[in-house]
């Protein structure tokens, strides 16, 4: 396994695998915990008075994600090791992304270190231990954007992972669109100059949404009815699991 730990100063690269025992930027043997799993659910469920069981909460939503990586960095000078401190400690309150190659293949996530990673000094000042606690605000992994052209009124997507996944609409030359699935449909007009539309937050880059019923893209491959005036429409999918 090898995690990526990204944030807008920095790259350190982790690696549960270790070529140079001498040159170390190292995750300790069963030293990861939250990534694998899913978290637990938001709701309760309610007792049924005088009745067997509990009851259904309306829906079932997700907490969020908090990744625990014990870290070994091991180096052949100590300044080295002092300066590798630093960048850990720089790791803190900055946006970060977390990718991990593994046998999944590549996936994502996003959050920001939760508290001190602690490096302790070890073998003289030429290396150190640390624990990075990175919170998830979203606690879905993701996979790379997948752009899907609009064709003859259609937008044929994919979502290869297994929980449903926000879109993001880029338009250009379009002054008015209408989008479907499943019965919600989204409406947006304004100029025909560039388009972004994230579905997440439904806050177009330009113009005005007049029908906001945000559909997420469900695993699988959908079909989306489109209609547009002019100019070129293209939709913007992510896997996503749980």
């Amino acid at each position: 396994m090898r995690i990526t730990i990204q944030s807008d100063t920095d790259t350190i690269a982790l690696s549960d695998h270790w070529h140079n025992p001498r040159h170390i930027w190292g995750i300790r043997k069963n030293g990861i915990k939250g990534l694998l799993g899913t978290p637990s659910y938001k709701e309760s469920f309610e007792a049924k008075p005088q009745q067997d069981g509990e009851y259904w909460p309306s829906r079932l939503t997700q907490k969020s994600r908090d990744i625990t990586i014990d870290c070994i960095a091991k180096w052949l000078t100590s300044i080295e090791s002092a300066n590798a401190t630093d960048r850990i400690c720089d790791l803190w309150g900055r946006p970060l992304t977390i990718t991990v190659h593994d046998a999944h293949g590549k996936r994502t996530l996003t959050g920001a270190l939760a508290d001190d990673p602690e490096p302790t000094m070890r073998w003289t000042e030429q290396g150190f231990e640390f624990t990075l606690i990175v919170h998830c605000p979203d606690p879905h992994k993701y996979g790379d954007w997948i752009s899907y052209p609009a064709s003859n009124g259609l937008m044929q997507v994919e979502n290869a992972g297994n929980m449903e996944s926000w879109p993001v609409v880029r338009a250009s030359g379009v002054s008015r669109l209408t989008l479907s699935l499943g019965g919600q449909t989204v409406v947006w007009s304004g100029s025909a100059e560039a388009l972004t539309l994230d579905f997440e937050s439904m806050q177009p880059s330009q113009g005005l949404v007049s029908v906001d019923d945000a559909f997420a893209i469900p695993p699988g491959r959908s079909s989306i009815p489109v209609s547009i005036d002019a100019g070129q429409l293209s939709m913007l999918v992510r896997p996503c699991w749980k």
